[in-house]
């Protein structure tokens, strides 16, 4: 900085330009963050100027939300049964527990996509986020469906068990995704904050394909454990 103060100061006469230039020096090294933002966000406008670049909000029509509705529906078709006889509490858990996890999931994903500033977002930036809301996912969902089912009346140790057992069999598919996630970030095949989204939503739109089995699996295991519970 001092050397650069000196050169203008040898070079230049005017009084009155030197302490202007020096003035927006000192401006510019107080407000550099958001210099630095807003040179990124009319550099951005600027290229959409001349070419088409889809917006990140526009994943908002992504088939990921299409697939929510379909493993939905596939789960109410679901019919489980406990020595040969229909057993409707466990059906309707298992579908409760599915729209309960949909809901948040498709909540947050929402929320991701129409973030402040998403497309200049720094790329560590932009992956803390989606982790952060990828965890934020499993917490919502266990923290809605558990109470939700203490409310109709299952035992809170209950209610834990079916979380936990699902969880133990969703594992592999949560261990992947961390795995996608850093390979997508560290890859130059995805060279902006778009396509890095993109990635990642067609990787959580397999993992939601997987849902079915992983809730079916989940409870042929209970057997009968919620045959005589009373669940409206």
């Amino acid at each position: 900085m001092y050397e650069l103060l000196k050169s203008l100061t040898d070079k230049l006469d005017n009084q009155y330009l030197i302490f202007v230039i020096i003035v927006i020096i000192i401006i510019a090294a107080i407000f550099k963050k958001q210099l630095q933002v807003n040179s990124k966000r009319f550099l951005f406008k600027l290229r959409r100027l001349f070419w088409y670049s889809p917006k990140i909000k526009e994943l908002e029509d992504h088939d990921i939300f299409s697939t929510f509705s379909r493993i939905t529906g596939e789960v109410f078709n679901m019919r489980f049964y406990t020595e040969n006889e229909y057993d409707s509490t466990k059906s309707r858990m298992c579908y409760d527990f599915t729209v309960q996890k949909s809901k948040s999931c498709q909540k947050l994903m929402k929320e991701l996509v129409f973030t402040k500033d998403i497309e200049i977002m720094s790329t560590d930036k932009l992956k803390k986020l989606i982790l952060s809301k990828q965890t934020q996912m499993h917490l919502d969902y266990v923290r809605e469906i558990k109470a939700f089912w203490l409310s109709k009346g299952i035992p809170n140790e209950d209610v834990d068990h079916v979380i936990r057992l699902f969880e133990e069999f969703r594992f592999p598919v949560i261990n992947s995704f961390e795995h996608r996630i850093g390979a997508i970030f560290g890859s130059s095949f995805h060279p902006n904050n778009f396509e890095r989204i993109l990635a990642v939503f067609d990787m959580w739109s397999m993992g939601i394909d997987l849902l079915p089995k992983d809730m079916s699996t989940t409870f042929e295991t209970l057997n009968g454990k919620f045959k005589d519970i009373s669940y409206k």
